[in-house]
């Protein structure tokens, strides 16, 4: 059972966090470039990390549903951002790419949440950078584990 003192703590936690992530949430979406949401931003990053993908292959690793990824990427092929192509070999895949104009503003949203994150981060010593990293290393570990084990 949790003592009163964590209780106390995990309670604080959970405001700092709600906290800090509304606040950095809404300055991130400021320095969004005008016409991608933030859902697209992820999309067209993951896209174009690995080069191209198949929209399951999106949903998958966004782990959301397939109409879902489906409705943003029709909207980012409409903004000229995410290309779909045939496969050669099986013309029944079909494949996204990012384009030009789109790494042009997916490196320009990039610049604009490495600004954000210097403002609020960039105050901390190289050590509590560190630190900080770190735990949230962890975190996203055990996260990662509780998900395979679903």
């Amino acid at each position: 059972m949790d003592s009163p003192s964590r209780k106390e703590f995990f309670t604080r936690l959970e405001g700092v966090l709600m906290d800090i992530g509304r606040r950095i949430h809404a300055e991130l979406d400021a320095h969004m470039v005008s016409g991608i949401t933030g859902s697209q931003f992820f999309v067209l990053k993951k896209i174009d990390a690995h080069g191209r993908m198949t929209v399951s292959e999106v949903a998958d690793h966004l782990q959301v549903s397939l109409s879902a990824i489906t409705a943003l990427v029709d909207r980012l092929v409409q903004a000229g951002l995410v290309i779909r192509s045939r496969d050669e070999k099986d013309r029944r895949l079909v494949w996204l790419g990012a384009t030009d104009k789109g790494k042009e503003i997916l490196a320009r949203c990039v610049e604009g949440r490495r600004e954000v994150a210097a403002k609020y981060f960039g105050q901390l010593s190289d050590k509590d950078l560190e630190k900080l990293l770190e735990i949230f290393e962890k975190i996203l570990a055990r996260l990662k584990s509780e998900e395979k084990n679903k």
